[in-house]
């Protein structure tokens, strides 16, 4: 791999790391230039920064100091840069969200800890949402956020999306599974004129309009809603498409499918097709799985800080080296060079704590 393309990928990391933590550039002081090295050893190996480096005390203290918005700001701020290449902004782009989960073994004491079954210790999952672009030459983890209990969903999307301009020319299209189902979330979306796609969930109406249908009929039907807010009537309406017994040559299975979505010319022809590109964003979790960065902390400065680090990771290998190398072989790449440079300045005595 090109040695000046790996050093220009550090040194995202490394701004990255400063503005999160409000650390100074270029100075000999602790900064994200030294905190990569140990940062990318535990990514390796997936196991805690103290595990592989002596400066994990420093490293979550400046985490402490800092804020769960200022990492927000410095993820978001990296990406129409590193996309830049990819002419993002020249596009009309496909956008996927879901959410991911982090286990958590103890007691559930905050509210950034969503409760879960007990099932082999698992006591409680921390929630990010995410967002990522997932057209047909492209997936990548554009953005995320960490999601704490009672969240306002509709006010999660709605703020991605907002930001999400500075990266894309034009949304083309919002993916959404069943568990994004929601009439606020529709009237928030349409509201900001973005076209949606919503799987929807097979309740009893639904079940009945489908049962009324013919096999391999599809129909979209008007679904008008409404909903109490501050005490205030609001109402809405969205389209709903009924696909009856459509063949699935992946699985040689026939299924039934119902979409919401605001587009009112949806074609019936490409929307399972459409859909299912949202399947993509599985594969990069599994991917950013490869560099967990393990912690014992319970504050979400931590656990965020470390979760947008690894996505940023992930963002940068996609964007620029996953046609020449597996996620892996990158990853201990990039930490093998870091090393080398931190090791090289340490030996000239130019660094202060």
């Amino acid at each position: 791999m090109n040695r000046d393309r790996l050093h220009a990928s550090l040194r995202t990391l490394e701004h990255f790391t400063n503005d999160s933590l409000s650390l100074k550039h270029h100075t000999p002081y602790l900064s994200g230039f030294h905190y990569n090295r140990d940062l990318l050893q535990a990514a390796v190996a997936n196991t805690y920064v103290e595990t592989v480096g002596n400066r994990s005390d420093s490293l979550y203290l400046a985490i402490e100091n800092s804020t769960v918005d200022a990492t927000k700001d410095s993820l978001f701020s990296r990406m129409p840069a590193i996309t830049k290449p990819s002419r993002l902004d020249e596009k009309r782009c496909m956008i996927a969200f879901d959410y991911t989960t982090e286990d958590f073994y103890g007691d559930r004491d905050s509210l950034w800890i969503h409760g879960w079954t007990g099932d082999h210790g698992v006591t409680g999952r921390y929630s990010y949402l995410t967002a990522s672009i997932v057209d047909k030459d492209l997936r990548l983890p554009a953005f995320s956020i960490p999601s704490p209990v009672g969240n306002d969903m509709p006010g999660e999307v709605s703020g991605i999306l907002q930001r999400m301009n500075s990266i894309t020319h034009d949304i083309d299209l919002v993916l959404f599974d069943r568990g994004f189902y929601s009439r606020e979330l529709m009237l928030a979306l349409s509201g900001m004129d973005i076209p949606y796609l919503i799987f929807v969930p097979k309740n009893e109406p639904v079940k009945d309009e489908l049962g009324s249908m013919t096999h391999g009929e599809r129909k979209i039907v008007l679904h008008e809603f409404s909903f109490y807010r501050d005490g205030h009537k609001v109402t809405g309406d969205t389209n709903l498409a009924f696909l009856k017994q459509i063949y699935d040559h992946r699985t040689e299975e026939y299924y039934d499918w119902v979409f919401a979505t605001n587009v009112p010319d949806m074609d019936l022809e490409k929307i399972i097709r459409q859909y299912k590109a949202r399947w993509r964003i599985e594969t990069m979790f599994r991917v950013q799985d490869e560099c967990r960065i393990k912690t014992r902390s319970k504050d979400i400065r931590v656990r965020y800080f470390l979760f947008a680090y690894e996505q940023l990771i992930e963002s940068i290998w996609y964007l620029f080296y996953h046609e020449e190398v597996s996620f892996k072989k990158f990853l201990i790449e990039l930490s093998s060079v870091c090393s080398t440079l931190v090791e090289n300045e340490e030996r000239r005595g130019t660094t202060h704590s």
